[in-house]
């Protein structure tokens, strides 16, 4: 590509046109070293052709891509590549000046004709004009060029759609009347007899458009093919971009685009024609991208046969050396992907139902009607009768206002009517149009960014990244982008869009669609020839439906399922099993046999039964659910597909380790892998749902195995557990397992257990399995189901046992929403490659390293991933903006901080799921509808969190869960906010301050040396919140590295003091900064909660932890009250818990347990805390109470100086007693 067009000079006409601009910029990116465009372009109402360049253009937003990425020098760039040509193609010679003639004659190496009148209307001598005689008169004078290397005439396929049910091959066919005749007739006839000719020569073409690009073809191959290498290029219905320049790239109301943006704003609602038609759109890039690579196949074939002939003497004039070369671009072939109407009909209604118009004027409907019949009856009793009624009405009734209305209505009525008759042609018929030379021609020519293949083309999201389009650059509307990512993998995209949705493209005729989560269920993850085998199966053969349509998920092959017995005995027969057996019996003294009665009786209970038939009812069974309860599930196929090559090589070994929010995070990962056809995991699940009925059964014929929540101090269990969990690993089943141990109560990661991590990796190194992956996935919740149970146990509720009573009750919970759910696959680790890293980092450090370490870090580097893969939706975002503004918002500022906020979150390379392809304004009204149960609206538009009374403070703790999805973003920049806040206050006491105007004694900000000391202490006193390993060189340097990021955002900026050496930092943006510190405040009120609770403790004072935990909760409540806290989130009690453990660690607290009874033998059944004896004395506690207080968000009542012991006491005196 690079030899064909580096160093050329090209000339273009149609320049402003959407498809030549979209060719101008795809030159420009992708083949910077050209020489030099020639874009011709006439004068138009006193504007320059230079001016037109520069405005139509260069300043087109189909350069943005490119302007962002040349940010220094787009500007020099495209004025030193483009150059603007006037002239006229409709003016023998093209109008042009003698100097531009001279230079173009000289120069020009490939020309692109892509000017043309595109109406379907235009009557036939205007249509003539500019398609025939203009093309003629461009080719006249491209064969005028000396160094002309190819000319590409940009055509259309439907010249022969006057040729019906035949397939249209890439050749001239011929026509029933002499083309030169007939151009002449049209250019010489009188307006009285253009009617007659016109109905001579249309024939049975659809338009004029087709009649004239037909005839311009036989024009050019009969004048200019015998002496220049010609391109016919035949491009079908153009549509919006799929990928470039940005998806969704659209800058005409045209054809396809008109149809879908009348339906979109409630004007058209039907169409005739058979939805199951081929549509025939051609995403622009894809028809930029064949002109490009015609043009080199062409150059390359006609330099090729130069060369193999060289010719001792000249060719005869008019004699050609090859025949032109004719290129159908379209996706109508079966070898391609053809998209159907029904696709675009369906789509089109679901987009702008979604996401209606701003400037809608109907309600969305849409449909297309086969029979011509139908249609009539329906458009007259749709548009034509209510027009008819409402005008005789309005004229009877004489009132102006009406007779307007009627007016504006039988105006919109022929507006549409004129649409239909426009394009039926196109929606009536079909027509195939074979793509030989794509095929086997151009595609060994097709790069990664030439791509020529349709199969890439995801037709459900290319209509809908075509309607975000219309929208964003033909309606101008506030629109959130699409995120490129959705349509650079597509391999597995049929069932991504479709787990929730029936797909229309499988069958033939309606019968599976009567049955269609059967269908589903029965066809999902099984082998090629289903159709040919069972009973429904060959039915549903014989009604036509499809296997291996495109974007379909392979078949990846099962592991053997071994039957129970057979399990049974590898298991109770492997060396830890007869080992724990043995110990057992000994210590116990029992016989042997009984403890492998009780082995047995164990791994009965635990063991799955993994049955397919029982998958797909299951399968079935969560279709129906989600699809009542969830609008889409988001499935990150780039990872997904690592998986599935993982296991489809078989290279190993996979677990999967994914985050745990929900219950529902265990149903998820096995619905997906049903639905890619991937074999689904075992699932380590509790022994909670063993008491679920005829649901346990269900679950465990699905993959499930039960274990319990803690069994270290049961060996016997212990060696079931993982001879049973390596046995499934070392036999190539993938297993599943939370690493968390249990659900996230508060939405923020936890810290890793290590008990089934290490019997996993212990697998591998006791060579069970040579090789042994595992993947972390990162499942989040637009709306977690559990999260107004959470809010209640975090504020010390009970937990709801699993029963089945408890589902039961859980049933109307089926018919709530939802929203969507995003699954994230990370990079798998290679566990080999991890332990042999590790350890040759050690020998080279000259020290040793244990595997239970080892084990720690790869725990840690799990849990790094399911953080780093972590995406939020605007109900977070929404939630966040909420608790900082407690007391109410109005709507459109919510929507602007919310929009603000994303921003932000993009830019700190975060996701946003659910938000691409719609206004700021509807995203924000979704999450307000499910943020229902939390929020309220007070007056018209003032949006609030729903806090009228104290019974309904929990719901800032159920915010509260939803803004924690965005701490992994902010956690380091809000450290740093906090511990600018409390210096800054501190400073303030002292006359000194940031927000003080300084004077010649005086310091600006805060220090950065003390900031980042404030912030690494917050940042090491939170380490329970914000999951990571404990590394404080590696903790300070990530600090730095905010602090800078902060500055670099011009949150803080340096400023300069003459009597400091040391660089001090002051803020410049406070909302940001006021954000930031909001996001982290609660937890730093929650620490300063616990340790002043540590007062009653002194001198030698002893409580349970589970008091407590209890009166710390009662305490933070009070303070709350008593507004000595700021944040109810601030009594959480898995906050409070944290802390605890904290201050364990810092030896502020020891712990012993008590036993029951008098024996020393008795198990420990509680834990005793008290302080430690250098905090039990004066002052020490004091002083730590007063750093944590330091960087809190005092009460109005409160300020730094008053948060001593005896200040508390006096505010709370109930604290003395506690």
């Amino acid at each position: 590509m690079d030899q064909i067009y580096n160093d050329q000079h090209l000339f273009i006409t149609g320049g402003t046109g959407f498809l030549a601009k979209t060719l101008i910029e795809k030159l420009l990116r992708c083949t910077p070293d050209i020489a030099k465009i020639y874009v011709l372009i006439r004068s138009r109402k006193g504007v320059t052709p230079t001016e037109r360049l520069q405005k139509e253009i260069i300043k087109s937003r189909v350069f943005d891509r490119l302007r962002a990425e040349r940010t220094q020098d787009f500007e020099t760039f495209a004025a030193e590549k483009l150059q603007a040509i006037a002239g006229d193609i409709t003016i023998p010679d093209l109008g042009l000046s003698p100097e531009d003639t001279q230079v173009l004659r000289a120069s020009v190496q490939i020309s692109i004709h892509s000017a043309a009148s595109v109406r379907f209307d235009e009557p036939l001598e205007v249509a003539a004009e500019m398609n025939c005689l203009g093309a003629l008169h461009v080719a006249r004078f491209v064969q005028s060029c000396t160094r002309i290397r190819c000319h590409l005439h940009v055509s259309t396929a439907y010249v022969n759609s006057n040729l019906r049910n035949i397939k249209v091959l890439e050749k001239l066919y011929p026509l029933d009347f002499d083309v030169h005749d007939a151009l002449k007739s049209v250019v010489t006839a009188t307006p009285s007899k253009m009617e007659r000719v016109t109905i001579n020569l249309m024939g049975t073409y659809p338009n004029t458009y087709t009649l004239t690009k037909s005839m311009t073809e036989h024009l050019l191959v009969s004048e200019i093919a015998p002496n220049i290498p010609l391109v016919i290029h035949r491009p079908t219905i153009i549509g919006a971009s799929w990928k470039e320049p940005v998806p969704g790239w659209i800058d005409q109301i045209a054809a396809a685009g008109a149809i879908f943006l009348a339906g979109g704003m409630g004007v058209l609602t039907m169409l005739p024609g058979d939805p199951r038609n081929v549509a025939d759109i051609v995403p622009v890039d894809l028809a930029v991208n064949s002109i490009m690579l015609s043009i080199c196949a062409k150059i390359h074939e006609h330099e090729s046969i130069r060369s193999s002939q060289e010719p001792s003497y000249p060719l005869a004039k008019g004699v050609a050396i090859n025949p032109p070369m004719v290129v159908h671009c379209g996706t109508s072939d079966p070898r391609q992907n053809p998209l159907r109407w029904r696709v675009p009909t369906m789509v089109v209604l679901e987009y702008f139902k979604k996401n209606p118009p701003a400037r809608g004027l109907f309600p969305v409907k849409f449909s297309m009607i086969p029979t011509h019949q139908s249609f009539q009856i329906q458009w007259f009793l749709t548009y034509t009768l209510p027009s008819s009624v409402y005008s005789t009405l309005a004229n009877k009734s004489g009132h102006s206002g009406h007779i307007k209305s009627a007016a504006k209505l039988w105006q919109l009525t022929w507006h549409a009517r004129n649409l239909v008759e426009l394009f039926k042609p196109f929606t009536e018929n079909q027509w195939i149009f074979t793509a030989d030379t794509t095929e086997n021609t151009l595609k060994t020519w097709a790069t990664k960014d030439f791509w020529i293949d349709s199969h890439e083309i995801a037709w459900e999201r290319y209509v809908v990244n075509f309607c975000v389009g219309l929208r964003k650059y033909m309606l101008h509307e506030d629109v959130i982008d699409v995120d490129i990512e959705g349509v650079n993998q597509t391999q597995l995209a049929l069932n991504t869009d479709r787990i929730l949705e029936w797909d229309p493209d499988h069958h033939a005729v309606s019968f599976p669609g009567l049955l269609s989560d059967v269908a589903w269920a029965y066809t999902s993850s099984r082998k090629p020839g289903y159709t040919k085998s069972g009973l429904l199966g060959r039915v549903m053969g014989l009604t036509g439906w499809k296997e291996g349509m495109n974007h379909e998920a392979s078949h990846v092959s099962r592991p053997y399922v071994e039957s129970i017995g057979s399990l049974r005995n590898s298991v109770l027969e492997s060396e830890i099993v007869r080992t724990a057996i043995k110990e057992c019996a000994m210590a116990q003294g029992v016989d042997k046999d009984e403890v492998d009665r009780q082995a047995a009786r164990i791994l009965s209970t635990m063991a799955a039964q993994l049955d397919y038939k029982a998958v797909r009812k299951f399968g079935w069974l969560l279709r129906k659910v989600c699809r009542n309860m969830y609008d889409q599930i988001h499935v990150d196929e780039t990872g997904l597909t690592r998986i599935r090559d993982l296991m489809a090589n078989r290279r190993g070994s996979v677990v999967l380790v994914p985050t745990h929010r929900s219950y529902v995070d265990f149903l998820l990962m096995s619905y997906v892998f049903f639905a890619y056809n991937i074999p689904v995991p075992y699932v380590a699940a509790g022994e909670d749902f063993l008491h679920m009925g005829s649901l346990t059964k269900l679950l465990r014929g699905s993959g499930a195995y039960f274990i319990r929540r803690s069994f270290s101090d049961d060996p016997l269990y212990s060696a079931v557990f993982r001879a049973y969990t390596q046995h499934l690993i070392s036999r190539g089943h993938t297993i599943e397992f939370f690493i968390e141990g249990s659900r996230s109560r508060s939405g923020k990661q936890l810290h890793p257990k290590f008990g089934i991590l290490k019997t996993v990796v212990d697998c591998y190194l006791s060579e069970k399995v040579k090789s042994l992956y595992i993947v972390p996935v990162t499942i989040d919740y637009e709306k977690p189901l559990e999260v107004l149970l959470h809010q209640n146990e975090l504020l010390g509720e009970g937990k709801i046992r699993e029963s089945i009573t408890a589902l039961l009750k859980a049933i109307p919970i089926v018919r709530k929403k939802f929203g969507s759910i995003s699954v994230k696959f990370g990079a798998p680790l290679d566990v080999k490659q991890y332990f042999d890293a590790k350890l040759a980092h050690a020998e080279k450090q000259a020290t040793t390293v244990s595997t239970s370490a080892i084990v720690a870090h790869l725990g840690y580097a799990i849990t790094d991933a399911l953080i780093e893969n972590a995406t939020c939706a605007m109900s977070h975002v929404v939630a966040t903006i909420l608790l900082v503004h407690r007391h109410g918002i109005s709507k459109q500022e919510l929507v602007r901080q919310a929009n603000w906020l994303r921003l932000e979150i993009l830019r700190r390379g975060g996701q946003v799921v659910g938000t691409q392809g719609r206004s700021p304004t509807v995203v924000v009204d979704r999450a307000l509808e499910l943020l229902h149960e939390l929020v309220t609206m007070r007056r018209k538009d003032l949006v609030e969190p729903a806090i009228t009374s104290r019974e309904q403070y929990p719901n800032m703790i159920g915010l509260g869960y939803y803004r924690n999805k965005l701490l992994h973003w902010f956690n380091l920049e809000g450290v740093l906010a906090c511990a600018y806040h409390g210096l800054d206050a501190c400073n303030l006491l002292c006359g000194n301050s940031s927000t003080v105007s300084s004077n010649s004694d005086e310091e600006a900000g805060v220090d950065s040396r003390e900031l980042l000391d404030g912030a690494s202490f917050l940042h090491k006193m939170l380490t329970m919140e914000f999951v990571r390993k404990d590394d404080p060189e590696a903790d300070r340097a990530h600090l730095v590295e905010a602090l800078a990021q902060l500055e670099s955002r011009k949150v803080l900026i340096p400023v300069v003091t003459s009597s400091s050496s040391s660089q001090r930092m002051e803020v410049a943006d406070g909302v940001m900064l006021s954000l930031l510190s909001t996001l982290v405040w609660p937890f730093i009120d929650s620490y300063w909660v616990a340790v002043t609770s540590l007062f009653a403790l002194r001198p030698h004072g002893e409580v349970t932890t589970e008091d407590l935990l209890k009166r710390l909760q009662w305490l933070a409540e009070t303070m709350y009250h008593e507004k000595l806290i700021r944040f109810y989130e601030s009594c959480s009690r898995e906050t409070l818990q944290n802390a605890l453990i904290l201050l364990e660690r810092w030896r502020v607290l020891s712990s012993r347990n008590k036993s029951k009874g008098k024996s020393n033998t008795s198990k420990p059944v509680v834990q005793l805390l008290r302080l430690t004896s250098k905090y039990a004395r004066d002052g020490e506690l004091e002083q730590l109470a007063r750093r944590v207080s330091k960087f809190r968000k005092l009460p109005p009542s409160m300020n730094p100086g008053t948060t001593s012991e005896t200040e508390v006491l006096a505010r709370l005196p109930a604290l003395s007693r506690m």
